[in-house]
């Protein structure tokens, strides 16, 4: 029979078998209601970001936590050390919100949990969701290219397949319904007294992917999604930015393997500093002996690249894999929660109350 070519997600988990997906099964009896999603892609997650907006507790009063990976009981006891408890089914607090910050699938044992605590959080309107680079990537594995309609967005290495296919078994016949709710996360979230987005904040990015979302600040929804991971194109440049991060490339001929084993020509940049007159070892975001300890050329960092300034408000991303004792800011207005809860290290949360500055002691970690 001849498959639909509309590229609902629909058609896109059908079209699994030809990717050589066999576990991925279609939901036919699903615990959550599918999303409604309009063609004009409004999203249930912008309602919720709407609603929250209104929330004076929004300004302050807002519990940032980083990235999950399906560790779901470690999730639970960070939010109740948050003074979060269980109310009709949703982790609540009187007073405060949280903002997750993506990375909710793979790499842990718990993946259905995790999901299930972040959705419940969100329909109840006690959370904002953002999309990680995870959740993007589970997506586009099951989205097919614009241009070779006969590939995936992501293209099906053995590696990608080793990494996503535990978020596929325990997530089984309710794929698809994860998927669609996955698809319609917001990927930056900004009070005007606090800003987070998984990876890198950056303008330029933000603007064109609110462009092409018709000047929303809602998720990309399954009409979007294509658009984004057409290669070189400046949705897919955007997105890299956002849930990916700035990287700057290596010396010509370097490469470096990373822990999924995949070999990589660039660094992640620590994007809210300036690379002028740094090395590719101190410019990285994560410290490491192997990186070359040479000059940054000027020619590889793009012309249009401006640091975040001390004077915008605070951020908070996660994305990427901080070691050490314990949390600590990258500068006065910038922190990583992402301190390694897939390699032993803590879920860690910034309990933020309208401050200009980022206080170490407002770290909470389980």
């Amino acid at each position: 029979m001849r498959e639909p070519r509309d590229g609902s997600l629909h058609h896109i988990c059908r079209r699994s078998q030809f990717h050589n997906t066999p576990w991925v099964v279609l939901a036919h009896r699903p615990r959550y209601p599918l999303p409604s999603v309009p063609a004009d892609n409004e999203s249930h997650p912008e309602v919720q970001e709407t609603r929250l907006k209104g929330d004076a507790r929004l300004q302050s009063g807002i519990d940032f936590i980083g990235d999950v990976h399906g560790h779901a009981s470690q999730l639970r006891t960070l939010l109740d050390r948050l003074g979060y408890r269980p109310v009709d089914g949703a982790m609540v607090h009187s007073e405060r919100r949280v903002v997750f910050l993506g990375d909710y699938v793979d790499r842990g044992p718990e993946i259905r949990q995790t999901l299930e605590i972040v959705r419940t959080m969100v329909e109840a309107g006690n959370a904002t969701a953002l999309m990680g680079n995870h959740e993007y990537n589970a997506i586009a594995w099951f989205t097919p290219r614009p241009d070779r309609p006969n590939e995936s967005c992501r293209r099906h290495t053995e590696i990608r397949r080793r990494l996503i296919t535990p978020t596929l078994e325990a997530l089984g016949d309710e794929l698809e319904n994860w998927l669609a709710w996955m698809s319609q996360l917001p990927l930056w979230f900004d009070s005007g007294s606090a800003r987070a987005v998984h990876a890198a904040w950056d303008p330029g990015s933000i603007r064109h992917i609110r462009d092409l979302l018709g000047g929303a600040d809602h998720g990309l929804g399954r009409s979007r999604m294509q658009a984004t991971c057409k290669p070189g194109s400046q949705a897919s440049h955007a997105i890299h930015q956002l849930l990916k991060g700035r990287e700057i490339p290596l010396p010509a001929g370097m490469s470096l393997r990373d822990p999924e084993g995949s070999h990589r020509s660039h660094i992640r940049a620590r994007w809210f500093e300036s690379p002028v007159g740094r090395t590719y070892r101190d410019y990285a975001f994560t410290r490491d002996d192997s990186f070359p300890d040479d000059p940054i050329p000027a020619e590889v960092v793009p012309k249009d690249f401006v640091p975040y300034a001390a004077s915008e408000p605070p951020v908070f991303v996660g994305h990427y894999w901080m070691r050490g004792d314990r949390p600590s800011r990258l500068a006065r207005n910038v922190a990583c929660l992402d301190w390694s809860v897939a390699r032993g290290g803590p879920i860690v949360a910034y309990r933020f109350d309208g401050e200009s500055e980022i206080d170490d002691a407002k770290f909470v970690t389980a």
